[in-house]
């Protein structure tokens, strides 16, 4: 798969420092410094086995669909063929729900499901606020809604939304380790209610961090949504395969911030 080699991504916090942050009101450093590497252990972890899973397949599927569909004349109809049911005029609601029905259909892992819908139900979100037309709520359908996925019907578009959900997953397994390890090495009640308030004032650094760090999967997402969008929608063995060379590259810059720090 081709792409622009890029270098060590420069990040506006680094992920050690992020969690001393969090955990400076502790005196106990060296648990700090523990939690912080085993948190991005777990995520890299997680993301070896996680390429494979039919749910984070047919989350990431979804807003593929979605893009290419929006580039038809008959969009709902294709939609339906492909086991996504909108109404003609829908709205976030709808898409939402829509999402939470196409991904429990092919579950595999609850938990990587939920993690993958998730992370698409706030992908789609923060897309229609960004690019929705003329609308006074991005819950109305006054307009045609396809027009606002239109612009990820091709490689710049879904470079974009393809990085929106990188970010997304990537912010949620670290929070959910963060808040893991937090739990299992403070043992004194006191830090760790401490640490998870200061966890909450920390979470836009957290969502910074995540969306830096998916930007090595723009590096090829364009040209390979150019390349496969041209034969139409593409098959699970190519989409599986994209997912997992998206993964493999955030897991190896998560393994790189670590050994540098």
């Amino acid at each position: 798969m081709g792409h622009e080699r890029i270098g060590y991504l420069p990040k506006t916090k680094k992920w050690r420092r992020i969690v001393d942050d969090i955990g400076s009101f502790s005196s106990t450093q060296s648990n700090v410094a523990r939690i912080a590497s085993e948190t991005t252990k777990n995520v890299r972890s997680q993301f070896k086995r996680i390429e494979e899973d039919k749910g984070v397949l047919s989350a990431f599927k979804f807003i593929i669909l979605l893009a290419y569909s929006s580039s038809l004349k008959n969009s709902t109809s294709f939609l339906k063929k492909e086991g996504i049911n909108l109404p003609v005029n829908f709205n976030l609601f709808d898409l939402t729900t829509s999402i939470q029905d196409f991904v429990s259909h092919n579950q595999q892992s609850k938990e990587y499901s939920s993690f993958a819908s998730q992370s698409i139900v706030d992908t789609v979100s923060e897309w229609a606020r960004e690019h929705q037309i003329q609308q006074s709520s991005i819950f109305d359908s006054t307009e045609n809604p396809f027009e606002t996925w239109r612009k990820a019907a091709n490689g710049a578009g879904f470079c974009e939304l393809s990085r929106k959900f990188f970010s997304k997953f990537t912010e949620r397994y670290l929070k959910y380790f963060l808040e893991r390890e937090a739990s299992s090495r403070i043992g004194n009640m006191y830090d760790r209610q401490e640490f998870n308030k200061k966890l909450a004032e920390h979470v836009k650094e957290i969502s910074q961090h995540a969306f830096e760090t998916s930007k090595i999967t723009q590096s090829f997402s364009a040209g390979w949504f150019n390349k496969v969008i041209k034969q139409g929608v593409p098959n699970d063995e190519k989409i599986q395969g994209f997912l997992s060379f998206a993964f493999q590259k955030i897991n190896s810059e998560l393994l790189r911030e670590e050994k540098f720090e």
